[in-house]
């Protein structure tokens, strides 16, 4: 049998070989916490979870979801979604919302739509603020049947282009055959006075529009306790960077009375990466 001094430096021995052995994307404690830290492409917006500057290692810890990487263009930062490009112009943290303008559109006083906003299975929605508009472009004719005016300043010798308002479009539109394509663009409802929609289309398009961003929700209790929040790529889950060095996501663990399971143990609902397999606390009932 093991004397109580010797099951000591067994118990230490085995935690030191741990601490220095353990792989995995959160185990360099030597500066977890600065590449974690805030950034900014020189507007004023900072870059935190759950974006990441691309321009960092921080890509590599987990600090924001991989496709949300943010370069820096002209002092801008620049968000790539599936099919198109967009400036960065407002990121609230406190509503959890993001404001992005179609880069092709940037400047544009009758810019032609090219892509459809694609947001695939990103962790994106839409706000109640949104509105999507339908263009019609180089068309040999109307494909609606009632009355509209095409957009004068896109027309093309005998080809007209359209634009019209979802919400007001009742009836599936034959386009086929009629126009060259079809093109669903977002933009903020407040941009669009009444149906004025030839003449505002392109102020509107210029001001963007704004997703909601329900992932970053989990941030406020991590940053109250002066961590970093970020991203486990393998379990998609959130991830807090703590100030003690050590990884944890989710809710805060516990085992009945006992609470801030921390470093070298961890709680059952836990990352595998945060204490050793043998250090493994498992809140069980009784």
């Amino acid at each position: 049998m093991i004397s109580k001094p010797q099951h000591h430096v067994l118990l230490f021995l085995a935690s030191f070989i741990f601490f220095f052995t353990i792989q995995s994307h959160c185990d360099n404690n030597t500066s977890i916490l600065p590449r974690c830290s805030t950034y900014d492409c020189g507007n004023g917006i900072p870059i935190k979870y759950p974006f990441w500057h691309i321009g960092d290692d921080s890509s590599d810890l987990c600090c924001g979801y991989p496709e949300f990487g943010l370069s820096c263009s002209y002092g801008e930062p620049v968000l790539k979604l599936p099919n198109d490009t967009y400036y960065v112009k407002d990121i609230s943290y406190a509503d959890y919302t993001i404001t992005l303008v179609d880069i092709d559109a940037t400047g544009q006083t009758c810019p032609r739509a090219r892509q459809n906003l694609t947001l695939q299975n990103l962790p994106l929605n839409y706000t109640n603020l949104d509105l999507n508009l339908t263009f019609y472009f180089n068309c040999i004719s109307s494909p609606f049947s009632f009355p509209l005016s095409p957009i004068g300043c896109l027309g093309y010798g005998k080809l007209q282009s359209y634009v019209i308002m979802m919400e007001n479009q009742i009836d599936d539109v034959n386009w086929v055959g009629k126009c060259e394509e079809k093109v669903v663009v977002t933009v903020m409802k407040t941009e669009i006075i009444g149906n004025d929609l030839i003449s505002g289309f392109g102020g509107a398009m210029n001001k963007g529009f704004m997703l909601d961003l329900g992932t970053v929700k989990y941030c406020g209790v991590c940053e109250d306790s002066d961590g970093f929040c970020g991203y486990n790529k393998t379990t998609a889950e959130f991830l807090c960077f703590c100030a003690r060095w050590y990884c944890t996501y989710g809710p805060v663990q516990s085992c009945g009375n006992i609470t801030d399971i921390s470093y070298p143990f961890w709680g059952n609902n836990s990352l595998s990466t945060v204490g050793g397999q043998a250090s493994r606390l498992i809140a069980r009932k009784k």
